[in-house]
């Protein structure tokens, strides 16, 4: 109930900030290039801090983590945290604080990353008010954890998994819509929202359980634990 609260003045709070009045400030527009080097690591645990902005996630790299950042504001410059702790790699990439006087609709902060698919990956993203896509198919998740705050976002599960894992979910303010697999086993626990949720092609098993049709005789299985917020969220499978 506090976060249903929380996100309602959040909510209200954003909207004064993109619409209210404010200090109009241009930097030039500057990109930063985005890279965790491979090393010895056997799994990573990854964060994603984004403020505001957009942020496309998709693998593909062939480091840990590759990409690009661009800005138009020096304190929105991304840091980049990394250091390897016996076989597991601990990264941190996370926006600059924000600039007084300057209204969200000026900033520029557009984050595009490409993730390795040769290593389990926790992942842990925190989204602002952020335009977020994260198109994790064909990745080696072993846990994700989202926490969303105002704006899109669009999460692929999709595809063929090996291994099951665990999913965390805390929607935000905005549409959000969940892609996932139909031929491996989902289980969703989902709590009520102040928004709508729509399950397309999920079996409700009462109590805010659903499955798909793979999950009673599945090896591999997809949990997720989700906490709607004030929106719309679809949960349909491909």
């Amino acid at each position: 109930m506090k976060r249903k609260v929380f996100l309602g003045v959040m909510a209200a709070t954003m909207l004064l900030v993109v619409s209210g009045c404010g200090t109009l400030v241009k930097g030039k527009l500057e990109s930063s290039k985005i890279t965790i080097e491979k090393d010895k690591a056997k799994k990573l645990e990854l964060k994603l801090n984004v403020g505001a902005g957009e942020l496309e996630v998709h693998k593909g790299a062939d480091d840990w983590v590759e990409g690009k950042i661009e800005y138009n504001y020096d304190k929105l410059k991304p840091k980049v945290l990394y250091k390897l702790q016996g076989d597991k790699g601990i990264g941190t990439i996370e926006q600059g604080n924000k600039p007084n006087n300057i209204k969200i609709g000026n900033i520029k902060n557009n984050w595009k990353l490409n993730l390795s698919n040769e290593i389990p990956i926790d992942l842990t993203v925190n989204s602002g008010a952020s335009k977020t896509k994260l198109d994790l198919k064909g990745l080696n998740l072993s846990s994700l954890d989202v926490k969303a705050g105002i704006g899109d976002i669009t999460i692929d599960l999709s595809g063929k998994w090996k291994k099951g894992f665990d999913v965390s979910l805390e929607m935000g303010v905005g549409k959000s819509t969940i892609i996932l697999p139909k031929d491996v086993g989902v289980k969703i626990d989902s709590s009520k929202g102040i928004g709508k949720a729509e399950f397309v092609d999920f079996i409700s098993k009462g109590n805010g359980v659903y499955v798909n049709e793979a999950y009673e005789k599945a090896d591999v299985i997809i949990n997720l634990n989700t906490e709607m917020g004030i929106g719309e969220t679809i949960f349909k499978l491909q």
